[in-house]
């Protein structure tokens, strides 16, 4: 199939113009580039063409676009990947241009979970975090390692006390769940996941679901206990 260049159109809110190969926008170019590679509607766009563009023109404008962005803020891949799409570049050049940031560690999405992560712990619930870092295209293994750094710096600050206030955190969230009685397996499983899920502990969870298990045994026992005293003494009818 022949390879046409369709059509070249102003770019709404920039100097540049949209080139569109057999119809679809395939990049963007600023006039004096059209010029310069004599791009014109209706004539045949080859391949050889189109890399010489990349190569030359189109890769390292993105990878300053690129550089331009993280002087502004720090940003997660995949904010700059829209960010390079929504300007004009192809995907092979967006992945490129990224590529070469992260090559550098310019980008890290590691880096910018724990930074996000210490800004906004105070404001918002583990739930709000994740859901949050999700939206900015971080993934859950990297997010779940930011947590747990960023608990490991808190712990350090606070010391024993960061112990006591989780062990009452956790205590007080199985309390209203459970009403202090010990949950089904099945329940016990969901519960689990949930607390994990907030950032609990896996091992102060575990601990605390002993308690609960042992002491609603003792209390069996002594029910037990009463009851047989109740039919020694006469007490039940």
């Amino acid at each position: 199939m022949e390879t046409v260049i369709t059509a070249i159109e102003e770019k709404k809110g920039s100097r540049k113009r949209k080139i569109y190969v057999n119809g679809e926008w395939r990049f963007s170019l600023y006039p004096g580039q059209i010029h310069q590679y004599q791009l014109k509607e209706g004539m045949e766009f080859s391949d050889a063409l189109y890399q010489q563009i990349g190569k030359e023109t189109l890769l390292p404008q993105a990878k300053k676009r690129v550089l331009n962005l993280l002087t502004a803020r720090d940003r997660t891949r995949r904010e700059l990947l829209e960010k390079l799409a929504g300007d004009g570049y192809p995907e092979e050049v967006c992945t490129a241009a990224v590529e070469y940031a992260e090559s550098y560690h310019y980008v890290d999405d590691l880096r910018f979970a724990i930074t996000y992560l210490r800004s906004y712990e105070e404001e918002k619930s583990r739930l709000q975090l994740s859901m949050k870092l999700k939206e900015k295209g971080i993934l859950r293994e990297v997010a779940d390692e930011a947590f747990e750094v960023v608990r490991e710096e808190r712990k350090e600050r606070m010391g024993e006390e960061f112990e006591e206030a989780e062990i009452v955190a956790l205590r007080r969230q199985i309390a209203k769940k459970t009403k202090n009685a010990a949950p089904s397996k099945k329940d016990s499983a969901k519960l689990f996941a949930s607390l994990a899920a907030k950032g609990f502990s896996s091992s102060d969870i575990r601990s605390i679901f002993k308690e609960i298990e042992d002491r609603n045994i003792l209390k069996e026992i002594e029910d037990c206990s009463t009851f047989k005293k109740m039919e020694e003494f006469g007490d039940w009818e």
